[in-house]
């Protein structure tokens, strides 16, 4: 039994049919469509992976964000790009990380990045947009001095909740981008928003952990201030926690015997 062919030396083989009378062209022309298409889906499933997969190993959101990215970034074929947070007044990106693709880019980091110009149609809509023509689109006119060339860009969302909180900004690929790319683009925007949401249920750990100073009678807790707090006012609101009260069957035998209700 003959050695397995390989996606590519199909293609090519298919290739060197295509000159032959053996198989009609135009039936050559569509098997090569088929295997390319397949191969390019096998591909994004890869990077989708890898991407999911920095979500499981985040160690912080802007470490996963930046493996999310790269990911991206490379499936795509973009250059250049970064990804950026909605501020606290929602009115500007806060940036994490900017890769400028090896062009020249003298804008000074801590310019604010307002949400205007194409990126707030992504903002707005929750969805991938992206211009392939960017130099010559009204937006250019938003670009600070000093900022790279850009041939093309995307913006993909990071949603929460139904509302845009970050985004994926792409830029440079030497082709255009396509629908396809943004559907891609919003598959890793989705990744790094579960991976942005995991990041502050951790935040929201991390204050309850380590030592609280807690009253051995009244079980009340001292704050980081010195004043004491019973312990269910202090833990609403330090997590995500909204407190029911009920009573224990060994308070009910203390405190309420004449129910006849503790050995239920």
């Amino acid at each position: 039994m003959g050695r397995k062919m390989s996606k590519q030396e199909l293609v090519d083989e298919l290739h060197r049919l295509q000159g032959t009378t053996a198989m009609r062209a135009e039936l050559i022309g569509e098997l090569i469509l088929a295997v390319e298409e397949s191969e390019r889906r096998e591909r994004e499933l890869h990077a989708l992976n890898k991407g999911a997969r920095a979500v499981l190993e985040q160690k912080g959101f802007t470490e996963a964000a930046r493996s999310i990215f790269d990911h991206c970034k490379e499936l795509i074929g973009a250059t250049g790009g970064y990804v950026a947070l909605l501020s606290e007044t929602g009115e500007e990106n806060e940036v994490l990380f900017l890769e400028a693709g090896g062009m020249p880019c003298d804008v000074d980091p801590l310019l604010p990045m307002p949400i205007r110009g194409l990126r707030e149609e992504s903002y707005r809509d929750n969805k991938a947009v992206y211009h392939n023509d960017f130099m010559n689109s009204c937006w250019v006119e938003f670009m600070p001095r000093g900022h790279m060339a850009l041939k093309n860009v995307m913006f993909a969302p990071l949603v929460l909740e139904e509302k845009t909180v970050g985004i994926i900004g792409l830029a440079n690929k030497p082709s255009d981008f396509s629908d396809n790319d943004a559907e891609m683009a919003t598959g890793f925007g989705k990744l790094a928003a579960i991976a942005l949401q995991n990041s502050k249920y951790l935040d929201e750990l991390k204050t309850l952990s380590g030592l609280l100073p807690i009253c051995m009678h009244c079980k009340n807790i001292r704050d980081d201030k010195g004043y004491w707090n019973r312990i269910e006012n202090y833990i609403q609101e330090h997590a995500d926690v909204t407190f029911t009260h009920g009573v224990c069957k060994e308070c009910l035998r203390e405190h309420y015997p004449e129910l006849g209700l503790h050995d239920e």
